[in-house]
C-alpha cells in the first residue's frame, strides 16, 4: 500500500489521464454526429453476441490466417496475453490504495495460477511483439507500410512486459516471502537475478519507482491510442457491433428524391455516422487492398488508402467542421482526397469487405460517391451516358428492341404469361443477357431443356420483363434502378408471381435482397440452386463420358455476396469422369472477373486488365473447360481466353450448359 502521498500522486495520474482521455473521446464523437443520422440499434442482443464473438474467439483476426499469412495468429496471441495484463493493472491500482485488493483476495490458489498466467501471457506478449517487429520492418509484405506509430507501440508495449518482470521480481525480493513466488516463474528467476546482484538493500525503492513510471506509462498509452493509428484498438469494438443487419451485399436506397437537396456523398458529412466510425475502426492491415482486384492489376484504387485519407481529411477539417457557420463551403472529397479513377475502378465485388477484421464497409462509400458524381454532377464515364440512355428507353444495357427479348425462346415452345397466363410454379427470369446477348441465349436455351426434362410448370415475361436495374444502382444511378425495380415488382404482382428463377447473380442479388426494399414479395433461386435439387431428388439424370478437366470461376455476387459456393461444385462432381481442379483462390478468397459494380460497360483503361489477370489463373490449372454460373463471368473469360490466344484450346460453358450437355434423356 503506498503512504499518503503516494496515494495522492496516484490520484493525480488518474485524474490527469480521464481528463485527457475524456476530451479527446468526447471531441472524437463530436466528429461522428457530423455525419448522417443512420438507425443501428435493431436487434441488440444479436449484435452483442456478433461482436462479442469476433473480439472474444478473435474469430475477427483468425478469418484471414492462411499458410502464407499468419499475422491473424500473432494479433490473437497479442490480444489474449495484453488483455490478461489490462486485468492486472487494476489489481496492480486497487492494491496502491488498499494492500489486501490483490490476487490473493481470492485464496492462494487463485493468487500463484493468477501470476502464472500473467507471466506467460507476458512471454507470450514479447514474443507476438517482436514477431511483430520482423514481419512489419524486417519480411514485410508488400501490405504493411512502416510508420513511426507502429514503432512505438510495439516499443512500449515491449517496455511493459519488461518492467511488469522488474515490478514482481524486486517485489519479490523486497517483501519476501510473498505467496505468489510459487506462481511467477519469471518473477522468481528475475527474484534471483537481483539477489546475486546484491541489490535486496534497494529493491524497495526499485520496486516502487518501477511500479510508479509502469502505470505511468500505462495511463499515458490510454491517452496516447485516442490520438494515434491505434484508435482502432478502442473503436473496432463498437464498429463491429454496429455492423450492418442489412441482407449482406446490399445497398441503402435514396428515400427522399422529391425533397432532398443533393444526392450521394460530396463531402465528409455527407457520410453517416456509421461511415465516420468505421475511419476510426480501421487497423490499416491493407488486407483490404491486398484482395482488392482493381489494386492486384494496377489500378490506383486501394480501399485502405480511401479509408486512410478520408480519416485525415476529417481529422484535418475536424475543428473547422465543428465551429462551421451556415453557409459556409466545406471541402469536397469526391475527386480530392478519394479521385475519379479509384471510384470508378472498384468493381463491388466485396473482397475489401469480406477480408476486414472490423466490418468496415468500402463498397457502400464508394457507391454513395459514385451517385454523387451520376445524379448530381452527370459526371461518368462516358460510354455510360449510353448504357444509361439504353436502359430508360428499352430496359436493357444494350438497347436492343424490347420487342425482341423472348425471340430466343421463340422454337421451344415455352409459355409467355402476356400470351398465355394461368397456374405456373415458377417465374424465369431471364435477364437482359440472356434475352439480348447471342452467346448467354445458349444458356438459356439450356435452362429451359432442363426444366422441361423435369416436368417443371415455368413461365417467362417475354417483352413485360424489363432490366433488373443492378447496373444501374451499382454505377450509381439510383432513381433510374428505383423506376426499373418499381416497374417490375408491379409487373410481378399483376402475375401473382410467388417463385422466381434467375440464372444471372446480379439479377438474383438484385430480386431476392434489394427489391424487398421496395416491397417486393417472392421467393428467388439461382439455377445452380434449381438444378442441384433436381440432381438429388432424382428428377434429372446425367450421363457420362465427359472426362476432362475443369476448373470452376466463383462469381462474386453469387458466392461473396450470397454464400453460394457447393452448388456448382456439387452439380460438376455429379457429371460422371468430370475432373474438378479448383484455381488457387477460390470461394470466399475468389478473384474478380472486373465485371460487377457496373465495369461490364465500361473500358478498363488503367492497367491490365483484371478478367486477364483471372484468365491466366485459370490458364495455369490446364484445363479443358472453364465453368462459371454468370453472364458477365462467361463474357469476361471468353474475351481473356481471346486476349491470351487461347480460346481455341479452352473453353467456358455455364453451369446449365454442362448439365443440359450430359442430360440423360428417358
Amino acid at each position: 500500500m503506498l503512504p499518503i502521498a503516494g496515494k495522492i500522486f496516484l490520484l493525480v495520474l488518474i485524474g490527469i489521464t480521464a481528463y485527457f482521455f475524456t476530451k479527446r473521446a468526447q471531441y472524437l464523437i463530436s466528429l461522428l454526429k457530423l455525419g448522417k443520422p443512420e438507425d443501428r440499434s435493431d436487434n441488440p442482443g444479436g449484435r452483442l453476441r456478433f461482436a462479442l464473438g469476433q473480439v472474444l474467439t478473435q474469430a475477427c483476426a483468425l478469418k484471414n490466417v492462411t499458410r502464407k499469412d499468419l499475422a491473424g495468429i500473432g494479433h490473437m496471441l497479442l490480444f489474449y496475453g495484453f488483455s490478461f495484463f489490462v486485468i492486472s493493472y487494476g489489481f496492480h491500482i486497487a492494491e496502491g490504495f488498499y494492500e489486501k485488493l490483490n490476487p490473493a483476495l481470492f485464496g492462494s490458489l487463485f493468487n500463484n495460477v493468477f501470476f502464472f498466467v500473467l507471466d506467460l501471457a507476458g512471454l507470450v506478449v514479447i514474443v507476438s511483439v517482436i514477431w511483430a517487429a520482423i514481419r512489419r520492418y524486417i519480411v514485410r509484405p508488400e501490405r504493411l507500410v512502416p510508420s513511426l506509430e507502429a514503432g512505438i507501440i510495439l516499443i512500449v508495449v515491449f517496455v511493459l512486459m519488461i518492467l511488469s518482470y522488474l515490478v514482481e521480481g524486486f517485489r519479490l525480493v523486497a517483501e519476501a516471502p510473498l505467496r505468489f513466488a510459487d506462481g511467477a516463474f519469471i518473477g522468481s528467476a528475475v527474484a534471483g537475478v537481483i539477489a546475486n546482484m546484491g541489490l535486496q538493500a534497494h529493491a524497495h525503492s526499485f520496486f516502487i519507482s518501477f511500479w510508479y513510471l509502469h502505470l505511468m506509462i500505462v495511463f499515458g498509452f490510454g491517452v496516447y491510442i485516442l490520438y494515434s493509428k491505434h484508435l482502432h484498438v478502442l473503436a473496432s469494438h463498437p464498429n463491429l457491433y454496429f455492423h450492418s443487419s442489412r441482407p449482406k451485399g446490399t445497398l441503402q436506397p435514396i428515400k427522399d428524391f422529391e425533397s432532398a437537396e443533393s444526392f450521394g456523398v460530396s463531402k465528409v458529412t455527407d457520410f453517416s455516422w456509421k461511415q465516420l466510425l468505421d475511419l476510426y475502426a480501421c487497423t490499416e492491415c491493407g488486407l483490404c487492398s491486398a484482395n482488392c482486384p482493381a489494386n492486384n492489376s494496377g489500378k490506383p484504387l486501394k480501399p485502405k488508402d480511401v479509408i486512410i485519407n478520408l480519416k485525415h481529411n476529417l481529422f484535418e477539417n475536424g475543428q473547422n467542421l465543428l465551429t462551421k457557420k451556415e453557409g459556409e463551403e466545406e471541402p469536397l472529397i469526391v475527386g480530392s482526397v478519394v479521385t475519379h479513377d479509384e471510384i470508378w475502378d472498384c468493381t463491388n465485388c466485396m473482397a475489401c469487405m469480406e477480408v476486414c477484421p472490423v466490418a468496415i464497409e468500402h463498397v457502400d462509400k464508394i457507391d454513395d460517391m459514385r451517385r454523387y458524381l451520376v445524379l448530381m454532377e452527370s459526371n461518368f464515364p462516358p460510354e455510360v451516358q449510353t448504357v444509361f440512355r439504353n436502359m430508360e428507353n428499352n430496359s436493357n444495357p444494350w438497347g436492343m428492341g424490347m420487342a425482341t427479348r423472348a425471340d430466343w425462346a421463340r422454337d421451344l415452345g415455352v409459355k409467355i404469361l402476356s400470351e398465355a397466363p394461368g397456374e405456373f410454379d415458377i417465374l424465369y427470369y431471364v435477364g437482359c443477357a440472356g434475352s439480348f446477348d447471342d452467346r448467354y441465349k445458349k444458356v438459356s436455351r439450356a435452362m429451359v431443356k432442363i426444366m422441361q426434362a423435369a416436368g417443371i410448370k415455368f413461365a417467362i415475361l417475354g417483352t413485360d420483363e424489363k432490366c433488373c436495374g443492378d447496373s444501374a444502382r451499382r454505377i450509381g444511378n439510383e432513381y433510374l434502378f428505383q423506376t426499373m425495380a418499381q416497374e417490375n415488382i408491379e409487373t410481378f404482382k399483376n402475375y401473382n408471381v410467388k417463385k422466381v428463377l434467375a440464372t444471372c447473380p446480379h439479377g438474383y442479388n438484385v430480386l431476392k435482397k434489394e427489391y424487398p426494399q421496395f416491397g417486393a414479395e417472392f421467393e428467388v433461386i439461382h439455377h445452380t440452386e434449381l438444378i442441384l435439387d433436381l440432381i438429388k431428388n432424382g428428377r434429372i439424370k446425367l450421363k457420362g463420358e465427359l472426362a476432362k478437366t475443369i476448373t470452376l470461376h466463383d462469381s462474386c455476387f453469387l458466392g461473396r455476396y450470397n454464400d453460394i459456393y457447393e452448388p456448382p461444385r456439387q452439380i460438376l462432381n455429379s457429371i460422371p469422369q468430370a475432373n474438378l481442379v479448383e484455381m488457387e483462390r477460390i470461394e470466399r478468397s475468389s478473384f474478380c472477373c472486373g465485371a460487377g459494380g457496373g465495369r461490364m460497360w465500361m473500358e478498363e483503361l488503367r492497367g491490365k486488365k483484371i478478367n486477364e489477370v483471372r484468365t491466366e489463373e485459370a490458364l495455369t490449372k490446364n484445363p479443358d473447360l472453364i465453368a462459371t454460373a454468370c453472364p458477365f463471368c462467361l463474357t469476361m473469360f471468353e474475351d481473356g481466353l481471346k486476349a491470351k490466344n487461347a480460346d481455341e484450346k479452352v473453353k467456358v460453358l455455364d453451369i446449365a450448359e454442362f448439365v443440359a450437355n450430359h442430360l440423360l434423356e428417358e
